[in-house]
């Protein structure tokens, strides 16, 4: 290869290894690369009225006015990007439908980030932060392998019996920890652990689809709410 080409191939690299992060975070909202569903309907919520799986919900729908102006003081919601009215409506309303729908939840884990938090609170009533699902986007390339393998390990982690249990986090966690990203804003991603230290994939729930779950699907113990 001539001297030229080279140089054309160094800068090539360069352009690339600067516009991929932005790539990245400018995926687009409705593109997610998760496969088809295992099990769907109301195959899907008799299996998580069984219990033993776990569900990564990204955060509810946010507040793009507001944006993570400080990432070391999270106990500080005033310089985060936090969820929207239309966001807490949301989650609150989720919460709403797994109760009528009677899945059980048992462990509820959140990043510490408050739209997180709020997140798992909203929909469920209870949540313990967990430092380990913090978000990756300006974490250096160890801590990013660190948390995503901490991530694999939760989602592989059997829930209490006769419950499942719920991780609370962001798109780029999941992805670096299985591949799928995550989306839109309030998607839930269901993993069934394997009781071997591995977890597999069983469906991708929109937000909007708890709704339709809870018109179709008969409610255990029959018309009761």
């Amino acid at each position: 290869m001539t001297a030229t080409g080279v140089r054309r191939r160094q800068a090539a690299w360069v352009v690339a290894t600067l516009v991929w992060p932005v790539v990245l975070l400018a995926q687009p909202e409705d593109k997610s690369n998760s496969p088809p569903n295992v099990i769907d309907g109301a195959a899907l919520v008799e299996a998580l009225r069984a219990g033993g799986h776990v569900l990564y919900f990204r955060h509810g729908k946010t507040d793009l006015s507001t944006r993570d102006a400080d990432r070391a003081d999270l106990d500080n919601c005033t310089t985060q990007r936090i969820l929207s009215d239309e966001g807490r409506q949301q989650m609150t309303q989720i919460g709403r439908e797994f109760k009528r729908l009677r899945i059980p939840v048992g462990s509820v884990l959140a990043s510490p980030y408050c739209r997180t938090l709020d997140t798992a609170r909203l929909a469920f009533g209870k949540v313990s932060a967990e430092p380990e699902l913090s978000h990756t986007v300006t974490a250096d390339a160890a801590t990013t392998k660190r948390r995503a393998v901490a991530l694999s390990k939760l989602l592989a982690v059997e829930p209490q019996a006769g419950t499942n249990s719920v991780l609370s986090g962001h798109t780029g966690n999941l992805q670096e920890a299985t591949g799928i990203w995550p989306s839109p804003e309030g998607v839930a991603i269901v993993y069934k652990p394997d009781g071997r230290g591995a977890s597999k994939y069983v469906a991708t729930i929109d937000p909007t689809r708890w709704a339709e779950f809870g018109r179709k699907a008969q409610p255990a113990g029959g018309a009761k709410r």
